[in-house]
């Protein structure tokens, strides 16, 4: 049997105007209430109902946060977004496009896309989305992708690159062209992409008995060419460069190119620059960037095909899809 509106309204002890306006997201309503409502309606199955029984909208949904970078202003979602494009277009679906303010979301675990049932299933694209409200997704049993982020889930699919291979690649790739001096910088290792590309840099390294000095690492709890930037001038401050840098994504390698050049430090003659990523800029910036190439068209299209896959059988077992990555050689990297 169906729970309605009228069994939450009786249960919480509210109008069913209250109920509505909480689980639709409208003004009107405390926050306490609000989230009463919200959790007696989980507890009496209402979102999990809901949520399968009314798979008819012909509509999935790309949610990121946009806490760091817009999402139309974020090079690698963009191409994830085409690719989720071609196979929503082969499935005769709807892409919708919505983001997050994670600091937002003190009253509310999951976001209106999905108590309002405007979308029969979710892509969550980011590391930075809030955990607590995966785990609330989940327990409603919604059909959900993440994509470049990675969660222990029965229910949940992940796609992600191949970081730990890929980070490899790109310091053997230093290490061939005579580098050993070679530095690191990165974002937070709360990221699982950046924890990854960390480690392996380490291990590669280590494999290659080469040491790690501590003050060629460096790593930020931020994102973007602004962290690139900052990290640079750390860099100069100390008694000498090293030789090279693995930069852990492009937009970082980005920031590196611009702050190095615009103080003097020519790229490659005095320092060499590998990325991660392969954004369109790379190929354009001067120097061109040498770096690690994402298939990330090819991870949105693979999210796209697993919602489909899940929307269709929800109690399917998880998969985790690793996307393989390339190296491309280019000008920011000179032999020693």
């Amino acid at each position: 049997m169906s729970v309605t509106i009228k069994d939450i309204a009786e249960k919480a002890e509210v109008s069913i105007s209250t109920v509505s306006k909480s689980l639709n997201d409208k003004g009107g309503v405390s926050p306490v209430t609000r989230q009463k409502v919200l959790n007696i309606a989980k507890e009496m199955g209402y979102f999990s109902f809901h949520s399968q029984a009314n798979l008819k909208t012909h509509n999935i949904a790309f949610l990121m946060s946009r806490n760091h970078i817009p999402i139309f202003n974020n090079p690698f979602y963009t191409r994830v977004i085409a690719g989720v494009e071609i196979e929503v277009e082969n499935f005769d679906y709807n892409l919708l496009f919505s983001t997050i303010i994670l600091d937002a979301l003190d009253n509310k675990e999951v976001p209106a896309i999905i108590s309002q049932n405007k979308v029969d299933g979710l892509i969550l694209a980011g590391a930075d989305i809030n955990q607590k409200m995966i785990r609330a997704i989940e327990k409603l049993k919604f059909p959900t992708v993440l994509v470049d982020n990675y969660l222990s889930s029965p229910i949940m699919d992940s796609i992600v690159s191949d970081n730990f291979s890929g980070a490899m690649k790109a310091v053997n790739y230093l290490i061939s062209m005579g580098h050993k001096n070679i530095g690191y910088a990165g974002g937070p290792l709360s990221h699982p992409s950046f924890e990854e590309r960390y480690k392996a840099f380490k291990l590669e390294m280590m494999e290659n008995d080469l040491e790690i000095n501590s003050h060629f690492v460096k790593i930020k709890s931020e994102f973007g060419q602004d962290m690139g930037q900052k990290l640079a001038k750390e860099f100069l401050k100390e008694e000498k460069l090293p030789t090279a840098i693995f930069a852990a994504n492009d937009a970082t390698a980005i920031g590196l190119l611009q702050t190095f050049n615009k103080y003097g430090v020519k790229v490659p003659q005095d320092i060499s620059i590998i990325g991660f990523d392969n954004i369109e800029l790379t190929a354009f910036t001067s120097p061109s960037i040498s770096t690690i190439s994402v298939d990330k068209e090819g991870m949105g299209q693979e999210a796209a095909r697993k919602l489909f896959e899940r929307i269709q059988n929800p109690e399917k077992k998880s998969t985790k899809s690793v996307i393989p990555t390339e190296l491309i050689e280019r000008e920011s990297v000179r032999e020693i």
